[in-house]
């Protein structure tokens, strides 16, 4: 795989996990459950720390995806150097 190809994987998944992440701290800590009579019965959940509210897939994709593109730049930089070498 090329090395913009990694990049252009990783940058994808930070901006997925990202996203994800915002969506989930964005909702409402509450569990709506419909009834068999067309009700529905909203259950409060517990407000517990940030840590707790914000664990998703979505924090594993961004953490994932910046590792890739750190990954991908070492890649870049050490491919250059080498060009370089061998020019002198």
């Amino acid at each position: 795989m090329s090395t913009s190809l990694k990049a252009t994987f990783g940058i994808v998944l930070m901006a997925l996990g990202g996203l994800k992440t915002w969506l989930h701290m964005g909702t409402l800590p509450v569990l709506s459950l419909p009834m068999c009579n067309g009700k529905v019965l909203n259950v409060p959940l517990s407000q517990g720390s940030f840590f707790e509210q914000a664990h998703c897939w979505g924090c594993y994709a961004l953490a994932a995806g910046a590792g890739i593109v750190l990954f991908a730049g070492y890649q870049a930089l050490r491919e250059r150097r080498s060009v370089a070498i061998r020019m002198d």
